[in-house]
């Protein structure tokens, strides 16, 4: 199975791992005309058994919870904030989980906040827990995955 890079395409049966994988579009990038179908499957945000939760990704290594919940308490009241630090150096691992009571304090931070300036850095906040595509929309996609397969791999 001897293929060339430009020869490949995404139904073949290519893992994908590591942080190598984070460069601009990602794996959508990778996946052509079907990445806006998918988009719009996982559109629907959750809420949580709490509250609603969204992420922030991008934070600088030496944010503190503090200050964190101090800008993320204009767009509503905070109810945890959870800021995962790297064992080896005690740092930041660059993002944080944030909790609100409503949906539209969530809403407000995800609009608001997403793309601003926070410590030097521009912040990517969006909502943690989405909505996965139905039951039509999985068993559409499997046998989408079983056509990509060889015949001898079925």
């Amino acid at each position: 199975m001897n293929r060339s890079p430009d020869r490949m395409n995404i139904d073949d049966d290519v893992k994908i791992k590591g942080r190598g994988n984070q460069e601009e579009g990602g794996i959508l990038k990778r996946l052509g005309g079907r990445a806006s179908e998918m988009m719009d499957v996982v559109s629907e945000p959750v809420r949580s058994v709490e509250g609603w939760i969204i992420i922030v990704r991008g934070l600088h290594e030496e944010t503190d919870e503090d200050s964190l919940v101090d800008k993320f308490r204009e767009y509503g009241d905070v109810k945890t904030v959870h800021l995962n630090l790297d064992r080896r150096t005690g740092y930041v691992k660059g993002y944080a989980f944030i909790e609100y009571e409503s949906r539209r304090e969530a809403e407000a931070a995800v609009e608001q906040a997403n793309g601003s300036r926070y410590l030097g850095e521009t912040i990517k906040v969006d909502y943690a827990f989405v909505k996965g595509p139905s039951h039509d929309d999985r068993s559409r996609r499997d046998r989408r995955r079983d056509r990509s397969l060889s015949p001898n791999r079925r």
